[in-house]
């Protein structure tokens, strides 16, 4: 079996790619540890619970979060700790749990969004200009050939037969 090798610039552009979202998000993370004590997963757990309209099972959270479900239940039982969130059994099936954002969670998404808002422009969006339109479609392109399809806003990616996910971080 032979393997295609990229050229230097292809390679470098990789690379950049991945140096670049991880600098980005350690430095969102940052922001929102220095200015509000939260973690940027903590954020996009909360962010998640609310475009949910408050609750999701514990599963699609996990999906929605592109974690795995054990990854997702310690995180949501350090968030319960903190009283952000809570889990309820599904009235239909006690085997399956929500979490649910608490109006403690609720306060702490609204006085953090702001930073994390603004560490998307500062960050990120400044630097696409007049460009929004084709970086939009290669991501686009690139989760349609992985076998994502973006929800309506385009804002996010799930299976294409999973339900739509706003984009937290």
């Amino acid at each position: 079996m032979s393997t295609r090798w990229q050229d230097d610039e292809q390679l470098r552009v990789w690379r950049l790619f991945l140096e670049a979202h991880t600098r980005i998000v350690r430095q969102m993370d940052d922001d929102l540890q220095t200015e509000h004590q939260l973690s940027i997963e903590w954020y996009d757990v909360l962010v998640q619970l609310v475009e949910a309209g408050g609750r999701r099972t514990m599963g699609n959270l996990a999906s929605a979060l592109l974690i795995s479900p054990s990854n997702c239940s310690r995180l949501v039982d350090r968030l319960e700790a903190e009283g952000l969130v809570r889990r309820e059994a599904d009235a239909d099936d006690g085997r399956v749990k929500h979490a649910v954002l608490t109006d403690n969670g609720f306060d702490v998404l609204k006085a953090a969004s702001p930073t994390h808002m603004g560490g998307v422009e500062q960050y990120f969006t400044r630097f696409l200009g007049d460009h929004t339109e084709p970086v939009r479609d290669l991501f686009t392109q690139i989760l349609g050939a992985l076998g994502f399809a973006p929800d309506a806003a385009g804002e996010s990616a799930e299976p294409s037969d999973a339900p739509g996910r706003g984009g937290g971080t």
